[in-house]
């Protein structure tokens, strides 16, 4: 993640403001404040209020977290240099909803901010309460967007079994291509 904001040429978070979309209980509006980015500065939402209630209690004072709906922000256009989302897009299944999600991220960016998109490219079988999005569907939410994306993220099925005993093989089996479950990308739209 760090690599890829430093390759989308943010050398600071300092002054950064950061809107997380499906902010869940706050792991990444902690982790950002915790590299650098103003508390003041960072803003997440989600639809659920337990999460918002945990992910209040659990970042630092000045960010904001509130209880909404991602498909219809309550931000003026504009107000963000960053939009993050993580795992939030495989978790809505319906395709208008989708798009007019997308739709949202891009109306609340200020012109030549980007969005940092992580989420599923494999479907989980085990769970069918998400949709894998295929890489090449980044597009179609991001029409006229430059979109640069990798894929990372060993399945975590094996991450789970192999980790506590080798981490080393982790990182190897981390190589082959067709186990890395995620893409990692910046969306910058024109």
């Amino acid at each position: 993640m760090l690599a890829l904001l430093k390759h989308e040429g943010v050398a600071s978070l300092e002054k950064v403001r950061i809107l997380e979309v499906g902010c869940g209980m706050g792991n990444w509006l902690r982790d950002v404040v915790r590299w650098g980015a103003r508390p003041g500065n960072v803003h997440g939402v989600d639809l659920l209020t337990e999460r918002v209630d945990a992910a209040r209690r659990s970042v630092a004072p000045g960010v904001t977290v509130s209880q909404g709906d991602i498909s219809a922000l309550s931000y003026p256009d504009a107000s963000f240099d960053l939009v993050i989302q993580s795992t939030v897009f495989s978790s809505i299944l319906d395709e208008d909803r989708r798009k007019r999600t997308a739709a949202e991220m891009r109306r609340v960016l200020r012109p030549g901010g980007f969005i940092l998109w992580y989420d599923l490219r494999v479907h989980n079988p085990a769970n069918p309460n998400v949709r894998a999005i295929a890489q090449d569907e980044l597009p179609l939410l991001f029409p006229g967007s430059r979109i640069r994306a990798e894929r990372i993220t060993l399945a975590p099925p094996i991450a789970r079994a192999l980790a506590p005993i080798s981490t080393l093989a982790c990182d190897v089996l981390s190589l082959i291509p067709w186990l890395r479950t995620h893409t990692l990308a910046s969306i910058r739209p024109a």
